[in-house]
């Protein structure tokens, strides 16, 4: 989402978190998403790419000084005291395993006073919400006892990412705008009727997909319906108590 489209949604805690049929994952709560814009996803692909390059070699001085640079290029500024490996270790914090050694004597422990975020001088809005979605995804592996490198995760689609650069040609297919039948579809109340080639267009003929169609056409028909045969009725029996009441 975040390297395809540019979204990040910085609250993706367990209970934001929906698991529907077939292992889909669902997001709730966009009260904090932000789009991100090319230039910073593709500087975002530079920096996962790095860390998957120091968690497969070790590290190295020039390693250290190219995440100067990418932590410099996102707006990250560091303290005058801030040792030479601040930026790699804030790099690792945000993508890495969790466990992972980090350099310059810097610890994973957020609230310790050798962790690279004491170090920090200035943050721009964009990595408030990554740092926090990171954090939360890493705390609920962390949790479930599952070993899960971010950077590792993510590395096929930052290589896509850079791959197309500014063209996003290869951009997640959700992200596509959707038919004027699928829209249709999922809201039940079409603007303009729908015609049936239009579903079969969309959907092909799957019986699954076809049953959505007709359970969206009967609920907008109910929509429509119910509260007037309601209405009638309550009139009715409005009517004969006022005669009882005679």
């Amino acid at each position: 989402m975040m390297l395809g489209a540019g979204f990040i949604h910085g609250d993706p805690h367990p209970g934001n978190i929906f698991v529907q049929p077939g292992a889909k994952v669902a997001l709730i709560d966009c009260g904090q998403v932000k789009q991100i814009s090319t230039e910073y996803r593709l500087k975002l692909a530079e920096a996962i790419l790095l860390v998957n390059e120091w968690t497969e070699t070790g590290g190295s001085p020039a390693l250290i000084a190219k995440a100067q640079e990418k932590m410099a290029g996102f707006g990250v500024t560091f303290s005058e005291d801030a040792k030479p490996e601040a930026a790699a270790a804030l790099a690792l914090l945000l993508f890495a395993d969790p466990d992972i050694e980090m350099p310059g004597g810097y610890t994973s422990a957020e609230l310790s006073d050798t962790s690279p975020i004491k170090a920090i001088a200035s943050f721009p809005q964009e990595l408030v919400l990554l740092g926090r979605a990171t954090i939360l995804i890493k705390g609920i592996a962390k949790r479930l006892g599952v070993s899960w490198s971010l950077a590792d995760k993510w590395k096929p689609m930052a290589e896509t990412a850079l791959e197309c650069g500014v063209d996003g040609c290869l951009m997640p297919t959700w992200s596509a705008p959707p038919s004027a039948a699928q829209l249709a579809v999922s809201s039940g109340a079409p603007a303009e009727r729908l015609r049936f080639r239009e579903v079969l267009t969309s959907y092909g003929t799957s019986g699954a997909k076809l049953g959505v169609w007709a359970k969206g056409k009967t609920g907008a028909l109910a929509g429509r319906v119910v509260p007037t045969a309601v209405k009638k009725a309550a009139v009715k029996v409005a009517a004969r108590v006022a005669r009882g009441r005679e």
